[in-house]
Protein backbone atom coordinates (compact mmCIF):
# COMPACT_ATOMS: atom_id res chain seq x y z
CA UNK A 1 0.00 0.00 0.00
CA UNK A 2 0.86 4.01 -0.21
CA UNK A 3 1.69 5.02 3.00
CA UNK A 4 2.95 8.75 2.16
CA UNK A 5 3.20 10.78 -0.62
CA UNK A 6 5.48 14.05 -0.07
CA UNK A 7 5.39 16.48 -3.36
CA UNK A 8 7.41 19.55 -3.35
CA UNK A 9 6.80 22.60 -6.29
CA UNK A 10 4.42 21.05 -8.45
CA UNK A 11 1.96 23.95 -9.68
CA UNK A 12 0.19 25.52 -6.63
CA UNK A 13 1.99 22.81 -4.10
CA UNK A 14 4.85 24.07 -2.42
CA UNK A 15 5.40 21.28 0.04
CA UNK A 16 2.81 18.50 0.81
CA UNK A 17 2.99 15.21 2.80
CA UNK A 18 -0.06 12.83 2.69
CA UNK A 19 0.36 10.17 5.42
CA UNK A 20 -2.45 7.94 4.19
CA UNK A 21 -4.18 4.68 5.85
CA UNK A 22 -5.69 1.51 4.67
CA UNK A 23 -9.00 1.08 3.36
CA UNK A 24 -10.58 3.67 1.97
CA UNK A 25 -9.17 7.05 1.08
CA UNK A 26 -11.60 9.90 -0.10
CA UNK A 27 -9.80 13.50 -1.61
CA UNK A 28 -12.44 16.36 -1.61
CA UNK A 29 -12.04 20.33 -1.81
CA UNK A 30 -13.76 23.28 -3.76
CA UNK A 31 -13.39 22.93 -7.92
CA UNK A 32 -9.40 24.12 -9.19
CA UNK A 33 -8.12 23.64 -5.20
CA UNK A 34 -5.90 20.92 -7.14
CA UNK A 35 -7.13 17.43 -6.62
CA UNK A 36 -5.94 17.12 -9.94
CA UNK A 37 -2.15 18.04 -9.11
CA UNK A 38 -2.50 15.05 -6.53
CA UNK A 39 -3.14 12.88 -9.81
CA UNK A 40 -0.27 14.14 -11.77
CA UNK A 41 1.85 13.45 -8.97
CA UNK A 42 0.90 10.34 -8.31
CA UNK A 43 1.22 9.67 -12.70
CA UNK A 44 4.90 10.04 -12.36
CA UNK A 45 5.27 7.81 -9.83
CA UNK A 46 4.09 5.12 -12.40
CA UNK A 47 7.09 6.34 -14.51
CA UNK A 48 4.73 9.20 -16.88
CA UNK A 49 7.09 11.50 -18.24
CA UNK A 50 7.33 14.58 -16.86
CA UNK A 51 6.45 17.88 -18.36
CA UNK A 52 8.40 21.07 -17.28
CA UNK A 53 5.41 23.17 -16.62
CA UNK A 54 4.35 21.32 -13.57
CA UNK A 55 7.14 22.98 -11.76
CA UNK A 56 5.80 26.08 -10.00
CA UNK A 57 6.60 29.38 -10.98
CA UNK A 58 9.83 30.60 -9.64
CA UNK A 59 10.74 27.54 -8.67
CA UNK A 60 13.87 25.41 -10.22
CA UNK A 61 13.06 21.82 -9.73
CA UNK A 62 9.75 20.00 -8.21
CA UNK A 63 9.82 16.25 -6.73
CA UNK A 64 7.56 13.88 -5.37
CA UNK A 65 8.18 11.23 -3.39
CA UNK A 66 6.54 8.06 -2.32
CA UNK A 67 6.72 5.17 0.72
CA UNK A 68 5.30 1.95 -0.48
CA UNK A 69 4.82 -1.04 1.31
CA UNK A 70 3.73 -4.36 -0.18
CA UNK A 71 4.68 -8.05 0.13
CA UNK A 72 3.54 -8.66 -3.66
CA UNK A 73 5.89 -11.82 -4.79
CA UNK A 74 5.73 -10.19 -8.22
CA UNK A 75 7.13 -6.85 -7.31
CA UNK A 76 9.43 -8.09 -5.10
CA UNK A 77 10.71 -10.31 -8.01
CA UNK A 78 11.36 -7.34 -9.88
CA UNK A 79 12.94 -5.47 -7.01
CA UNK A 80 15.57 -8.58 -7.16
CA UNK A 81 15.48 -8.21 -10.69
CA UNK A 82 17.03 -5.23 -11.15
CA UNK A 83 19.34 -5.24 -8.19
CA UNK A 84 17.75 -4.35 -5.66
CA UNK A 85 17.35 -6.22 -1.76
CA UNK A 86 13.67 -8.05 -1.64
CA UNK A 87 12.70 -5.57 0.94
CA UNK A 88 9.03 -5.03 1.91
CA UNK A 89 9.11 -1.12 2.24
CA UNK A 90 9.85 0.90 -1.63
CA UNK A 91 10.76 4.37 -1.08
CA UNK A 92 10.19 5.76 -4.84
CA UNK A 93 11.63 9.24 -5.76
CA UNK A 94 11.47 11.44 -8.95
CA UNK A 95 12.76 14.82 -9.15
CA UNK A 96 12.13 17.54 -12.45
CA UNK A 97 14.51 20.41 -12.98
CA UNK A 98 13.97 23.21 -14.67
CA UNK A 99 17.60 22.92 -16.23
CA UNK A 100 15.55 19.17 -17.77
CA UNK A 101 17.94 17.07 -15.58
CA UNK A 102 15.59 15.27 -13.91
CA UNK A 103 16.26 12.16 -11.04
CA UNK A 104 14.22 8.68 -10.25
CA UNK A 105 15.23 6.71 -7.88
CA UNK A 106 14.09 3.81 -5.79
CA UNK A 107 15.40 2.90 -2.36
CA UNK A 108 18.21 4.99 -3.69
CA UNK A 109 19.26 3.05 -6.69
CA UNK A 110 18.88 5.57 -10.29
CA UNK A 111 16.23 3.65 -12.31
CA UNK A 112 14.87 4.24 -15.86
CA UNK A 113 10.91 5.23 -16.57
CA UNK A 114 10.47 1.78 -17.87
CA UNK A 115 12.40 -0.38 -15.19
CA UNK A 116 9.46 1.98 -12.73
CA UNK A 117 6.28 1.54 -14.93
CA UNK A 118 7.45 -2.47 -14.70
CA UNK A 119 7.73 -2.05 -10.72
CA UNK A 120 5.11 0.38 -10.10
CA UNK A 121 2.28 -1.30 -12.08
CA UNK A 122 1.26 -3.96 -9.64
CA UNK A 123 1.79 -1.59 -6.93
CA UNK A 124 -0.71 1.22 -7.92
CA UNK A 125 -3.13 0.93 -10.60
CA UNK A 126 -4.35 4.98 -11.28
CA UNK A 127 -8.12 4.72 -13.03
CA UNK A 128 -9.19 7.87 -14.85
CA UNK A 129 -5.93 8.92 -16.98
CA UNK A 130 -6.17 6.14 -19.34
CA UNK A 131 -2.02 5.44 -19.75
CA UNK A 132 -2.11 4.32 -16.19
CA UNK A 133 -4.21 1.42 -16.66
CA UNK A 134 -2.29 -1.94 -16.50
CA UNK A 135 -5.72 -3.77 -17.71
CA UNK A 136 -6.11 -1.72 -21.29
CA UNK A 137 -2.87 -4.32 -22.13
CA UNK A 138 -4.47 -7.65 -24.08
CA UNK A 139 -2.42 -9.29 -21.61
CA UNK A 140 -3.65 -7.79 -18.40
CA UNK A 141 -7.13 -8.30 -19.50
CA UNK A 142 -6.53 -12.31 -20.68
CA UNK A 143 -4.91 -12.64 -17.05
CA UNK A 144 -8.34 -11.39 -14.89
CA UNK A 145 -10.54 -13.30 -17.15
CA UNK A 146 -7.97 -16.46 -16.09
CA UNK A 147 -8.14 -15.28 -12.33
CA UNK A 148 -11.77 -14.64 -12.68
CA UNK A 149 -11.98 -18.52 -14.05
CA UNK A 150 -11.33 -19.75 -10.71
CA UNK A 151 -9.84 -23.54 -10.24
CA UNK A 152 -11.14 -25.07 -13.69
CA UNK A 153 -9.52 -23.05 -15.41
CA UNK A 154 -6.25 -22.50 -13.74
CA UNK A 155 -6.27 -26.40 -14.06
CA UNK A 156 -6.64 -26.64 -17.62
CA UNK A 157 -4.35 -23.59 -17.96
CA UNK A 158 -1.90 -25.97 -15.74
CA UNK A 159 -2.26 -29.12 -18.05
CA UNK A 160 -1.75 -26.71 -21.16
CA UNK A 161 1.61 -25.54 -20.13
CA UNK A 162 3.13 -28.95 -19.49
CA UNK A 163 2.52 -29.69 -23.29
CA UNK A 164 3.82 -26.28 -24.23
CA UNK A 165 6.97 -26.40 -23.13
CA UNK A 166 7.79 -29.85 -23.81
CA UNK A 167 6.81 -28.61 -27.26
CA UNK A 168 9.06 -26.05 -26.72
CA UNK A 169 11.74 -28.58 -25.67
CA UNK A 170 11.75 -30.80 -28.77
CA UNK A 171 11.62 -27.42 -30.82
CA UNK A 172 15.05 -26.36 -29.14
CA UNK A 173 16.64 -29.72 -29.66
CA UNK A 174 15.44 -30.20 -33.75
CA UNK A 175 16.92 -26.74 -33.93
CA UNK A 176 20.36 -27.46 -32.56
CA UNK A 177 20.17 -30.04 -36.26
CA UNK A 178 19.24 -27.08 -38.24
CA UNK A 179 22.30 -27.93 -40.63
CA UNK A 180 23.53 -28.69 -44.06
CA UNK A 181 25.62 -31.61 -44.75
CA UNK A 182 28.73 -29.77 -45.63
CA UNK A 183 27.80 -28.10 -41.95
CA UNK A 184 27.29 -31.61 -40.66
CA UNK A 185 30.62 -32.88 -42.24
CA UNK A 186 32.94 -29.76 -41.07
CA UNK A 187 31.32 -30.35 -37.51
CA UNK A 188 32.06 -34.41 -37.55
CA UNK A 189 35.64 -33.67 -38.72
CA UNK A 190 36.39 -30.81 -36.02
CA UNK A 191 34.82 -33.08 -32.97
CA UNK A 192 36.97 -36.11 -34.65
CA UNK A 193 40.08 -34.27 -34.42
CA UNK A 194 39.10 -32.37 -31.00
CA UNK A 195 38.24 -35.96 -29.50
CA UNK A 196 41.79 -37.48 -30.67
CA UNK A 197 43.72 -35.14 -29.61
CA UNK A 198 42.50 -34.72 -25.90
CA UNK A 199 42.33 -38.68 -26.08
CA UNK A 200 45.80 -39.19 -27.22
CA UNK A 201 47.27 -36.70 -24.77
CA UNK A 202 44.99 -38.49 -21.63
CA UNK A 203 45.89 -36.24 -18.66
CA UNK A 204 44.53 -37.28 -15.58
CA UNK A 205 43.38 -35.19 -12.25
CA UNK A 206 46.55 -33.80 -10.37
CA UNK A 207 48.91 -35.07 -13.00
CA UNK A 208 49.70 -31.01 -13.79
CA UNK A 209 50.82 -30.59 -10.21
CA UNK A 210 53.08 -33.44 -10.73
CA UNK A 211 54.62 -32.49 -13.51
CA UNK A 212 55.05 -29.23 -11.76
CA UNK A 213 56.90 -30.70 -8.99
CA UNK A 214 58.72 -32.74 -11.56
CA UNK A 215 60.10 -29.70 -13.08
CA UNK A 216 61.05 -27.74 -9.19
CA UNK A 217 62.97 -30.62 -8.57
CA UNK A 218 65.39 -30.36 -12.43
CA UNK A 219 65.26 -26.88 -12.06
CA UNK A 220 67.08 -27.06 -8.59
CA UNK A 221 69.00 -30.56 -8.85
CA UNK A 222 72.33 -28.90 -7.73
CA UNK A 223 70.62 -26.90 -4.56
CA UNK A 224 69.39 -29.92 -3.59
CA UNK A 225 72.88 -31.92 -3.72
CA UNK A 226 74.31 -29.48 -2.44
CA UNK A 227 72.13 -28.80 0.78
CA UNK A 228 71.66 -32.48 1.23
CA UNK A 229 75.69 -32.91 1.02
CA UNK A 230 75.93 -30.63 4.08
CA UNK A 231 73.54 -31.81 5.88
CA UNK A 232 75.09 -35.63 5.76
CA UNK A 233 78.56 -34.22 6.70
CA UNK A 234 76.97 -32.98 9.95
CA UNK A 235 76.02 -36.97 10.42
CA UNK A 236 79.29 -38.29 9.04
CA UNK A 237 81.55 -35.77 9.65
CA UNK A 238 85.01 -35.29 9.36
CA UNK A 239 86.61 -38.34 12.02
CA UNK A 240 85.12 -38.91 15.03
CA UNK A 241 83.14 -35.17 15.15
CA UNK A 242 80.02 -36.08 13.02
CA UNK A 243 76.54 -37.31 14.93
CA UNK A 244 76.99 -40.84 14.29
CA UNK A 245 80.11 -40.93 15.86
CA UNK A 246 79.37 -38.57 18.71
CA UNK A 247 76.20 -40.72 19.30
CA UNK A 248 77.62 -44.09 19.37
CA UNK A 249 80.40 -42.92 21.78
CA UNK A 250 77.52 -41.55 24.17
CA UNK A 251 75.70 -45.02 24.04
CA UNK A 252 78.91 -47.00 24.88
CA UNK A 253 80.01 -44.14 27.95
CA UNK A 254 76.21 -44.32 29.17
CA UNK A 255 76.40 -48.43 28.91
CA UNK A 256 79.30 -48.53 30.77
CA UNK A 257 77.54 -46.57 33.71
CA UNK A 258 74.63 -48.92 33.74
CA UNK A 259 76.73 -51.68 35.16
CA UNK A 260 76.83 -49.46 38.33
CA UNK A 261 73.84 -47.71 38.02
CA UNK A 262 71.37 -50.63 36.70
CA UNK A 263 67.97 -48.19 37.55
CA UNK A 264 68.68 -46.37 34.73
CA UNK A 265 68.07 -48.63 31.78
CA UNK A 266 65.13 -46.74 30.76
CA UNK A 267 67.62 -44.09 29.79
CA UNK A 268 69.98 -46.51 28.15
CA UNK A 269 67.53 -47.63 26.10
CA UNK A 270 65.96 -43.83 24.63
CA UNK A 271 69.87 -43.19 23.66
CA UNK A 272 70.32 -46.34 21.76
CA UNK A 273 66.90 -45.72 20.28
CA UNK A 274 68.42 -42.35 19.26
CA UNK A 275 71.50 -43.96 17.50
CA UNK A 276 69.61 -45.91 15.22
CA UNK A 277 67.21 -43.36 14.49
CA UNK A 278 69.85 -40.80 13.69
CA UNK A 279 71.58 -44.10 11.41
CA UNK A 280 68.67 -44.80 9.99
CA UNK A 281 68.02 -40.77 9.01
CA UNK A 282 71.62 -41.08 7.38
CA UNK A 283 71.45 -43.82 5.17
CA UNK A 284 67.78 -42.20 3.73
CA UNK A 285 69.48 -39.05 3.13
CA UNK A 286 72.33 -40.93 1.16
CA UNK A 287 69.52 -42.68 -0.45
CA UNK A 288 68.16 -39.51 -1.47
CA UNK A 289 71.09 -37.74 -2.79
CA UNK A 290 71.63 -41.18 -4.90
CA UNK A 291 68.28 -40.94 -6.28
CA UNK A 292 68.79 -37.26 -7.58
CA UNK A 293 70.43 -37.80 -10.92
CA UNK A 294 67.70 -36.26 -13.15
CA UNK A 295 67.56 -37.98 -16.66
CA UNK A 296 68.02 -35.27 -19.47
CA UNK A 297 65.57 -37.13 -21.42
CA UNK A 298 62.96 -37.24 -18.75
CA UNK A 299 62.97 -33.77 -17.99
CA UNK A 300 62.96 -32.99 -21.49
CA UNK A 301 59.36 -34.96 -21.79
CA UNK A 302 58.45 -33.50 -18.48
CA UNK A 303 58.33 -30.01 -20.17
CA UNK A 304 56.92 -31.12 -23.40
CA UNK A 305 53.56 -32.81 -21.43
CA UNK A 306 53.58 -29.20 -19.41
CA UNK A 307 53.49 -27.73 -23.22
CA UNK A 308 50.94 -29.85 -24.47
CA UNK A 309 48.54 -29.33 -21.32
CA UNK A 310 48.82 -25.74 -21.69
CA UNK A 311 47.83 -26.11 -25.17
CA UNK A 312 44.76 -27.94 -24.31
CA UNK A 313 43.97 -25.38 -21.95
CA UNK A 314 43.90 -22.65 -24.26
CA UNK A 315 41.33 -24.21 -26.30
CA UNK A 316 39.09 -26.99 -24.09
CA UNK A 317 39.37 -25.65 -20.51
CA UNK A 318 41.09 -24.39 -17.36
CA UNK A 319 41.77 -27.50 -15.94
CA UNK A 320 42.68 -30.87 -16.63
CA UNK A 321 39.26 -32.01 -14.79
CA UNK A 322 37.62 -29.62 -17.16
CA UNK A 323 39.32 -30.54 -20.54
CA UNK A 324 37.70 -34.60 -19.58
CA UNK A 325 34.78 -32.67 -18.98
CA UNK A 326 34.72 -30.85 -22.63
CA UNK A 327 35.59 -34.38 -24.10
CA UNK A 328 32.85 -36.24 -22.96
CA UNK A 329 30.56 -33.02 -23.80
CA UNK A 330 32.19 -33.41 -27.16
CA UNK A 331 31.44 -37.03 -27.60
CA UNK A 332 28.01 -36.91 -27.20
CA UNK A 333 27.34 -34.39 -29.96
CA UNK A 334 29.71 -35.91 -32.01
CA UNK A 335 27.39 -39.37 -31.42
CA UNK A 336 24.63 -36.86 -31.81
CA UNK A 337 25.57 -36.47 -35.34
CA UNK A 338 26.63 -39.25 -36.36
CA UNK A 339 22.74 -40.79 -35.20
CA UNK A 340 20.93 -37.11 -36.36
CA UNK A 341 19.06 -38.68 -39.16
CA UNK A 342 17.49 -41.25 -36.49
CA UNK A 343 17.42 -38.55 -33.55
CA UNK A 344 15.49 -35.74 -35.82
CA UNK A 345 12.93 -38.42 -37.40
CA UNK A 346 11.98 -39.18 -33.88
CA UNK A 347 11.90 -35.82 -32.40
CA UNK A 348 9.80 -34.80 -35.39
CA UNK A 349 7.35 -37.25 -35.09
CA UNK A 350 7.52 -36.46 -31.03
CA UNK A 351 6.61 -32.50 -32.31
CA UNK A 352 3.54 -33.85 -34.62
CA UNK A 353 2.37 -35.89 -31.41
CA UNK A 354 2.73 -32.96 -28.99
CA UNK A 355 1.69 -30.17 -31.42
CA UNK A 356 -1.23 -32.50 -31.74
CA UNK A 357 -2.22 -32.39 -28.08
CA UNK A 358 -1.17 -28.99 -27.90
CA UNK A 359 -3.33 -27.91 -29.83
CA UNK A 360 -6.38 -29.95 -28.63
CA UNK A 361 -5.52 -28.61 -25.00
CA UNK A 362 -5.65 -25.45 -25.95
CA UNK A 363 -8.84 -25.85 -27.29
CA UNK A 364 -9.72 -26.96 -24.43
CA UNK A 365 -8.82 -24.30 -22.14
CA UNK A 366 -9.92 -21.86 -24.53
CA UNK A 367 -13.43 -23.36 -24.59
CA UNK A 368 -13.47 -22.99 -20.79
CA UNK A 369 -12.43 -19.11 -21.02
CA UNK A 370 -15.29 -18.52 -23.29
CA UNK A 371 -18.04 -20.07 -21.03
CA UNK A 372 -16.09 -17.97 -18.27
CA UNK A 373 -16.14 -15.03 -20.32
CA UNK A 374 -19.85 -15.22 -20.64
CA UNK A 375 -20.28 -15.31 -16.89
CA UNK A 376 -18.06 -12.66 -16.88
CA UNK A 377 -19.61 -10.67 -19.64
CA UNK A 378 -22.76 -10.40 -17.55
CA UNK A 379 -21.64 -9.52 -14.21
CA UNK A 380 -19.88 -6.75 -15.93
CA UNK A 381 -22.96 -5.55 -17.45
CA UNK A 382 -25.52 -6.05 -14.12
CA UNK A 383 -22.50 -3.92 -12.66
CA UNK A 384 -22.20 -1.40 -15.09
CA UNK A 385 -26.38 -1.07 -15.02
CA UNK A 386 -25.94 -0.19 -11.20
CA UNK A 387 -23.89 2.49 -12.05
CA UNK A 388 -26.40 4.32 -14.57
CA UNK A 389 -25.06 2.99 -17.53
CA UNK A 390 -27.55 0.33 -18.57
CA UNK A 391 -27.01 1.53 -22.27
CA UNK A 392 -23.26 0.13 -21.77
CA UNK A 393 -22.30 -2.93 -23.79
CA UNK A 394 -19.70 -5.32 -22.73
CA UNK A 395 -17.94 -8.24 -24.66
CA UNK A 396 -15.05 -10.07 -24.91
CA UNK A 397 -13.34 -11.03 -28.58
CA UNK A 398 -11.24 -13.80 -28.88
CA UNK A 399 -8.70 -14.32 -31.50
CA UNK A 400 -7.48 -17.94 -32.12
CA UNK A 401 -3.57 -18.15 -32.51
CA UNK A 402 -2.13 -21.14 -34.11
CA UNK A 403 0.43 -23.00 -32.90
CA UNK A 404 3.59 -21.19 -34.14
CA UNK A 405 2.61 -17.73 -32.43
CA UNK A 406 1.47 -19.07 -29.13
CA UNK A 407 2.85 -18.24 -25.87
CA UNK A 408 2.38 -19.84 -22.41
CA UNK A 409 -1.26 -18.19 -22.19
CA UNK A 410 -2.48 -20.20 -24.72
CA UNK A 411 -3.92 -19.94 -28.44
CA UNK A 412 -5.91 -17.14 -26.83
CA UNK A 413 -5.52 -13.54 -27.63
CA UNK A 414 -8.79 -11.10 -26.21
CA UNK A 415 -9.82 -7.90 -26.30
CA UNK A 416 -12.10 -5.82 -23.75
CA UNK A 417 -14.87 -4.71 -26.17
CA UNK A 418 -17.00 -1.45 -24.48
CA UNK A 419 -19.53 1.22 -25.31
CA UNK A 420 -21.03 3.36 -23.19
CA UNK A 421 -24.50 4.00 -25.07
CA UNK A 422 -26.91 1.63 -26.39
CA UNK A 423 -26.79 1.54 -30.14
CA UNK A 424 -22.91 2.42 -30.48
CA UNK A 425 -20.91 -0.01 -31.76
CA UNK A 426 -18.35 -2.08 -29.33
CA UNK A 427 -15.06 -0.71 -29.08
CA UNK A 428 -12.01 -2.16 -27.91
CA UNK A 429 -11.38 -0.72 -24.07
CA UNK A 430 -8.15 1.23 -24.91
CA UNK A 431 -10.23 3.66 -27.47
CA UNK A 432 -13.03 4.94 -25.20
CA UNK A 433 -12.81 8.63 -24.39
CA UNK A 434 -14.74 9.48 -21.38
CA UNK A 435 -12.27 9.65 -18.15
CA UNK A 436 -15.69 8.98 -16.18
CA UNK A 437 -17.45 6.24 -18.07
CA UNK A 438 -13.47 4.54 -17.74
CA UNK A 439 -13.72 4.87 -14.07
CA UNK A 440 -16.55 3.55 -13.83
CA UNK A 441 -16.09 0.23 -15.67
CA UNK A 442 -12.53 -0.37 -14.00
CA UNK A 443 -15.01 0.42 -10.76
CA UNK A 444 -17.51 -2.42 -12.16
CA UNK A 445 -14.52 -5.05 -13.16
CA UNK A 446 -12.54 -4.26 -10.01
CA UNK A 447 -15.84 -4.52 -7.53
CA UNK A 448 -16.11 -8.39 -9.53
CA UNK A 449 -12.70 -8.63 -8.79
CA UNK A 450 -11.92 -7.39 -5.81
CA UNK A 451 -10.85 -10.58 -4.20
CA UNK A 452 -8.92 -12.09 -6.80
CA UNK A 453 -6.71 -8.71 -8.00
CA UNK A 454 -3.33 -8.44 -6.69
CA UNK A 455 -2.64 -4.51 -6.90
CA UNK A 456 -2.27 -3.16 -3.69
CA UNK A 457 -3.33 0.60 -4.54
CA UNK A 458 -6.30 1.40 -6.85
CA UNK A 459 -6.78 4.93 -7.57
CA UNK A 460 -10.19 6.48 -9.10
CA UNK A 461 -10.48 10.02 -10.39
CA UNK A 462 -13.48 11.24 -12.24
CA UNK A 463 -15.07 8.30 -11.58
CA UNK A 464 -18.41 9.97 -10.46
CA UNK A 465 -18.86 12.31 -13.55
CA UNK A 466 -22.15 12.41 -14.18
CA UNK A 467 -23.34 10.73 -11.81
CA UNK A 468 -26.27 11.58 -9.27
CA UNK A 469 -29.12 9.67 -6.83
CA UNK A 470 -29.29 6.67 -6.13
CA UNK A 471 -26.60 5.67 -8.61
CA UNK A 472 -23.90 7.96 -6.09
CA UNK A 473 -24.91 5.48 -3.11
CA UNK A 474 -24.52 2.40 -4.99
CA UNK A 475 -21.37 3.79 -5.74
CA UNK A 476 -20.21 4.69 -3.01
CA UNK A 477 -20.69 0.94 -1.19
CA UNK A 478 -18.93 -0.21 -4.32
CA UNK A 479 -16.04 1.45 -3.38
CA UNK A 480 -15.93 1.08 0.33
CA UNK A 481 -17.00 -2.72 -0.46
CA UNK A 482 -13.57 -2.78 -2.84
CA UNK A 483 -11.35 -0.86 0.07
CA UNK A 484 -12.04 -3.75 2.26
CA UNK A 485 -9.71 -6.18 0.14
CA UNK A 486 -7.44 -3.14 -1.29
CA UNK A 487 -6.22 0.34 -0.82
CA UNK A 488 -8.65 2.87 -2.40
CA UNK A 489 -7.69 6.52 -2.90
CA UNK A 490 -10.46 8.06 -4.38
CA UNK A 491 -10.99 12.18 -5.70
CA UNK A 492 -14.76 12.90 -5.13
CA UNK A 493 -17.31 15.56 -5.51
CA UNK A 494 -19.78 13.57 -4.16
CA UNK A 495 -21.00 13.52 -0.29
CA UNK A 496 -22.04 9.92 -0.84
CA UNK A 497 -18.88 8.67 -1.17
CA UNK A 498 -16.95 11.05 0.65
CA UNK A 499 -19.47 9.94 3.53
CA UNK A 500 -17.97 6.04 2.99
CA UNK A 501 -14.01 6.87 3.68
CA UNK A 502 -12.24 5.34 6.38
CA UNK A 503 -10.00 8.09 6.12
CA UNK A 504 -11.16 11.72 4.56
CA UNK A 505 -8.34 14.29 3.03
CA UNK A 506 -9.86 17.96 2.37
CA UNK A 507 -7.88 19.94 -0.27
CA UNK A 508 -8.48 23.56 -0.11
CA UNK A 509 -6.09 27.01 -1.44
CA UNK A 510 -5.17 30.14 -0.25
CA UNK A 511 -3.44 33.44 -1.47
CA UNK A 512 -0.64 34.12 0.77
CA UNK A 513 2.09 37.16 -0.46
CA UNK A 514 0.25 37.46 -4.14
CA UNK A 515 1.22 33.45 -4.45
CA UNK A 516 -1.51 30.77 -4.18
CA UNK A 517 -1.24 27.61 -2.55
CA UNK A 518 -3.08 24.27 -2.42
CA UNK A 519 -2.95 22.91 1.15
CA UNK A 520 -4.39 19.31 2.39
CA UNK A 521 -5.84 18.56 5.95
CA UNK A 522 -6.69 14.96 7.49
CA UNK A 523 -10.25 15.53 9.26
CA UNK A 524 -11.71 14.36 11.85
CA UNK A 525 -15.61 13.32 12.65
CA UNK A 526 -16.35 17.01 13.28
CA UNK A 527 -14.44 18.60 10.60
CA UNK A 528 -16.11 15.30 8.13
CA UNK A 529 -19.80 16.93 9.44
CA UNK A 530 -18.60 20.00 8.05
CA UNK A 531 -17.21 19.11 4.75
CA UNK A 532 -19.74 17.07 3.54
CA UNK A 533 -22.71 19.29 4.55
CA UNK A 534 -20.48 21.87 2.70
CA UNK A 535 -20.61 19.09 -0.64
CA UNK A 536 -24.42 18.46 0.18
CA UNK A 537 -25.93 22.23 -0.19
CA UNK A 538 -22.76 24.50 -0.78
CA UNK A 539 -23.58 26.72 2.38
CA UNK A 540 -23.87 24.87 5.42
CA UNK A 541 -27.03 24.82 7.05
CA UNK A 542 -28.63 23.43 10.24
CA UNK A 543 -30.26 20.50 7.54
CA UNK A 544 -27.31 19.82 5.90
CA UNK A 545 -25.16 19.53 9.44
CA UNK A 546 -27.56 16.85 10.10
CA UNK A 547 -27.63 15.12 6.96
CA UNK A 548 -24.43 15.11 6.81
CA UNK A 549 -24.11 13.21 10.32
CA UNK A 550 -26.82 10.67 9.62
CA UNK A 551 -24.37 9.83 5.65
CA UNK A 552 -21.31 9.38 7.66
CA UNK A 553 -23.15 6.72 10.27
CA UNK A 554 -24.80 4.86 7.15
CA UNK A 555 -21.20 5.22 5.44
CA UNK A 556 -19.76 4.12 8.97
CA UNK A 557 -21.55 0.72 9.04
CA UNK A 558 -21.33 -0.71 4.84
CA UNK A 559 -20.41 -4.22 5.15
Amino acid sequence: MLQSLTIKNIALIDNLTIELGEGFNVLTGETGAGKSLIIDSLSLLLGEKADKSLISYGESFASVEAVFTTNLPLVLDKMEEYGLERENTIIIFRKLSIDGKNECRVNGKSFTLSMLKSLTTPLMDLHGQFQHQDILKNSSQLRTLDDFGGEKLRKAKDDYLITFHKLKDVKKQLSEFNFNSRDKEKLLDLYSYQINEIEEAHFVSGEEEELKEFRVKVLNQEKIIMNLGRVSSCFEGDGDNGIISLIKKCDYEFSEVLKYLPENEELSNRISSARYELEDIADSIQDIIGGLSFDEFDAQQNEKRLDLLSSLKKKYGSTIDEINEYLVEIKGEYNKLINSAEIVEKLEKEKQELTATLIKKAEELSKIRKITAQNFEKKVKNELAELSMKGAGFSIDFIFKDEDSCDETGFDKIEFMFTANAGQPLKPLSKIASGGEMSRFMLAVKNITADIDSVDTMIFDEIDTGISGNTANVLAVKLAKIGKKHQVICVTHLAQVASCGSTHFCITKSTENNKTKTHLNLLNNEDRVIEIARIIGGEISDFSLSHAKLMLEKGENID
